[in-house]
């Protein structure tokens, strides 16, 4: 029985001392009230009769009536209402002009000056605005046969746009700023609450997309994130951080190009305009591995021309860019980053690129950047090995032959089989990828050349090629009025015509036949290898894949250039009087395309011819299916500028095919390049461009080409053209 009573003793007493425990604890945890100092910040209004309610805000008032009393000029006035940022007075009766004081749990403040006469500023609404916003001033005795009622907005004048005795709209002059509305009316003077000004002065960046935090800076902004309501162009974004000037806001995912506003108490103050943009795209990053020191060339597209507005980072590392244009940034490794992805932001905007090594082995560059076989490259970079046997050297997985080598610089020899790739170099066991993939690309000279005899092209005349399933190419040789073939090997063979040139009209095959060409004469080939030639200027003639000459279409009258539709249609052009379809049976109709420049093919896809212009650098486009109208042009003035529809500039067009995409080659020869035309958007690119020599083959940066007349696409997507200043059968290779 002892033990047992023991036993709840102690259980007791334990208890008893949890309790203090758990008291203690919470008497600790127990959050300390900050008292807000005692001060005053702004008095309204500062004149009136007796009995006006005068509003004193400011901080740590409080909220009972009781604990607060006021004297105007030591006569006692009625507090009619308390709270802790707010007291109003009541103005007492036989009150003389004077101090406010005011007292708070026994703390004396001295509010300010006020003055008993009839003139009064009792409210202004609204309190806070931009520039030209009206503001309604409610009091009394603003009215006056002197003259009218002075407004002044921290000491700036205003002007009056409406009047009465008791109320004045005024507008809020520009950079008027924070301060007291002030009235004036027959010498007197009445002060108001604080007018605040708000300004959006600046917004950086001015371009972004979604989550792109943007800097605000002005005036007259909420101290507190949430009284701040920012918009771009209509959608609402997220305010991080707030004060008076300068507010951080994130853009919203909606987010649309026009201008940033911020509303506060329901007035909208608007700003510049952000223009949305699209996320940056990284193309290349040179070098992909490299030492400390060495420079990065980051090339894309919707960079910042701001340098600091682009952010760098390598495995985590933010790097200083050093310079920066919309499509290039550069900036200087500063080694030791470690191994990992390279990663550009712009304003917020984020994209990823190729993976970077932190070594010394690196290439900067190639030189040149496409090539055929046998094309000599030279690799520029850091860490190679001056003996050029220890250095490894593969084009897309092929070996290739290195030449010589410095530490700096390696020249290899292009592999036979060379296919468009990535190079690499191994040295020592590291290896470093080229920032660009080199491509198989460049000119080859089939046939021909100055001085060869296998050809007879006259650089007076255009001339026209073909090219059939096999790969064979056929081409006219108009002075001598015969078709030569040149087969994929370059073997070139006499396929139609006379061996000495003479002209005539004779059916029969191959050597047998006899034509008489025109100036301009054009050809083309059907799905079957037939060759179709406009002959004479008034026939055309058919020639089998056996070289069986015979007459297709006759009765013409001057007709130069032809071409298939992708049905098996041929269309004929005339040089002055129209042109025809002309079904597989032979079926003549005239359509109405206007007239016809001689010197270029036309092309047709789908509904849509495209044939050159009389004046040579344009490309008018009918509808065939319709009224076969003009329904646009391509091109319209002299010169050499890419770009969309008549913003084009083509020197001398000589030649036009389709593509096996569908788009339109064109050979302007006047700019000695290879023009490609987006036909659904009618943009215009340059895909080469050559220096004027002989028959220099190489790379699409050191051939050199004599004129490009005809041209015509195999189905590999590799182009032929004419050479006729150099008596050559050319061939581009683009991939």
């Amino acid at each position: 029985m002892k033990l047992h009573v023991k036993n709840i003793m102690k259980k007791g007493v334990f208890g008893f001392g949890l309790v203090l425990l758990v008291l203690g604890a919470c008497k600790k945890d127990k959050t300390e009230i900050v008292k807000e100092p005692l001060k005053v910040t702004d008095y309204y209004p500062n004149s009136g009769n007796e009995g006006t309610l005068v509003t004193v805000e400011g901080t740590g008032f409080s909220s009972n009536p009781s604990a607060v009393s006021a004297t105007f000029s030591g006569t006692p006035a009625d507090v009619v209402s308390a709270t802790p940022n707010a007291v109003v007075l009541r103005a007492p009766q036989k009150g003389s002009t004077g101090e406010i004081v005011m007292k708070v749990n026994g703390e004396t403040l001295n509010i300010g000056r006020y003055t008993y006469q009839e003139l009064s500023v009792r409210r202004i609404s609204p309190a806070n605005g931009a520039a030209g916003a009206h503001i309604r001033i409610s009091g009394a005795g603003f009215s006056s046969l002197k003259g009218p009622a002075e407004v002044l907005i921290n000491g700036k004048a205003s002007v009056v746009v409406s009047a009465s005795d008791t109320l004045l709209v005024v507008e809020v002059p520009v950079a008027v700023g924070t301060g007291p509305v002030k009235v004036k009316v027959d010498g007197k003077e009445a002060a108001g609450q604080i007018f605040k000004y708000q300004a959006i002065a600046s917004i950086s960046p001015l371009t972004g997309g979604k989550g792109t935090q943007v800097r605000v800076i002005g005036e007259g902004f909420e101290e507190l994130a949430e009284g701040n309501y920012v918009d771009f162009n209509g959608k609402q974004a997220l305010v991080k951080e707030a004060s008076g000037t300068s507010l951080l806001v994130v853009a919203p995912a909606e987010v649309g190009t026009g201008p940033l506003s911020i509303t506060i108490n329901k007035q909208k103050v608007t700003g510049p305009v952000f223009t949305v943009v699209p996320p940056p795209v990284i193309e290349t990053v040179s070098p992909l591995s490299g030492p400390g020191g060495s420079v990065m060339t980051i090339v894309g597209t919707t960079f910042s021309l701001i340098p600091e507005e682009n952010k760098v980072s390598i495995n985590g590392h933010i790097i200083p860019v050093t310079t920066a244009s919309a499509t290039k940034l550069t900036l200087m490794l500063p080694g030791n980053t470690g191994n990992g992805k390279v990663i550009v932001t712009v304003n917020d905007q984020v994209v990823q690129g190729p993976e970077f090594k932190d070594q010394s082995l690196g290439i900067n560059s190639l030189s040149p950047e496409n090539g055929l076989a046998g094309t000599h490259v030279t690799i520029t970079g850091t860490g190679f090995n001056a003996n050029a046997a220890q250095n490894t050297v593969t084009f897309n997985g092929l070996p290739a032959s290195v030449i010589s080598a410095t530490e700096t610089t390696i020249v290899v020899k292009a592999p036979i089989g060379l296919s468009t790739g990535l190079i690499k170099v191994v040295n020592n066991g590291a290896e470093a990828i080229s920032p660009v993939v080199f491509s198989r690309a460049g000119v080859l000279t089939i046939a021909g050349g100055p001085g060869n005899k296998d050809l007879d092209i006259s650089s007076f005349r255009t001339g026209s090629m073909a090219i059939d399933r096999q790969g064979n190419i056929f081409v006219l040789e108009v002075e001598k009025s015969r078709i030569k073939k040149i087969n994929p090997q370059g073997v070139v063979t006499l396929f139609a015509g006379s061996p000495t040139g003479e002209r005539g009209n004779k059916n029969g095959r191959g050597t047998e036949a006899l034509f008489n060409f025109g100036a301009n004469p054009g050809m083309d080939i059907d799905a079957n290898d037939n060759l179709f030639i406009s002959d004479g200027n008034l026939s055309v003639r058919k020639v089998s894949p056996q070289g069986e000459v015979s007459n297709f279409a006759i009765g013409f009258g001057n007709i130069n250039k032809l071409a298939f539709d992708d049905r098996g249609i041929l269309y004929v052009l005339g040089s002055f009087n129209g042109a025809w379809r002309i079904n597989s049976e032979g079926l003549r109709t005239a359509i109405n395309v206007n007239s016809m420049a001689d010197g270029c093919r036309p092309v047709i896809v789908g509904n849509m011819i495209y044939k050159l212009n009389n004046e040579n650098f344009y490309i008018d486009t009918y509808n065939l299916t319709t009224t076969q109208n003009l329904i646009s042009v391509i091109g319209g003035s002299y010169g050499h500028v890419d770009g969309v529809g008549r913003t084009v500039a083509f020197a001398s067009i000589s030649g036009m095919a389709a593509d096996n995409d569908g788009n339109l080659l064109v050979a302007d020869g006047g700019n000695l390049a290879i023009r490609k035309v987006n036909l659904k958007t009618k943009e215009v690119t340059t895909l080469a461009k050559f220096t004027k020599g002989g028959t220099v083959d190489g790379s699409l940066t050191e051939a050199k080409v004599g004129n490009i007349g005809d041209v015509i696409v195999d189905k590999a997507g590799d182009i032929y053209f004419i050479d006729t200043n150099n008596n050559a059968i050319r061939k581009i290779f683009l991939k």
